[in-house]
């Protein structure tokens, strides 16, 4: 069970034992010694010698950030970015990395032009390949 942060402890019965709590940060602060700044709300950034732009950055987007580019390009563009065949409803659309993620991640770029929108068994069978045929 979680404590609250500022809830009495049932077992101590007070407010500073090492039960635990939840830990909430104010928003706007960052947790010590994170690197990736803050672009605007959902998009964050980080620099990176190794990034596949030219300007350095890997950005990192949140699921709904990621969603609204998502339904961006597919008002654009209906059609899966794999397979390329056309999408009859928003049931197994998922965002498909054209550079992938990497393993666990460690590599994720999630600029607007490296995501698109896929079929997920397409995604599932692209996997982390970068010069996949279908």
């Amino acid at each position: 069970m979680m404590l609250a942060g500022k809830e009495r402890c049932p077992i101590h019965k007070n407010y500073s034992c090492l039960c635990r709590r939840v830990v909430r940060l104010s928003q706007g602060t960052r947790s010590k010694g994170s690197k990736w700044e803050t672009v605007r709300p959902g998009v964050r950034r980080i620099r990176d010698e190794h990034a596949d732009h030219p300007d350095g950055y890997r950005y990192r987007l949140s699921p709904a950030e990621i969603r609204k580019v998502l339904l961006k390009k597919l008002g654009e563009k209906n059609e899966c970015c794999i397979c390329g065949k056309a999408f009859e409803s928003l049931d197994g659309i998922v965002p498909e990395h054209r550079l992938p993620k990497g393993i666990g991640g460690a590599r994720r770029d999630d600029r607007p032009e490296n995501i698109g929108p896929a079929h997920s068994d397409c995604n599932l069978l692209k996997g982390s390949q970068r010069d996949f045929k279908l």
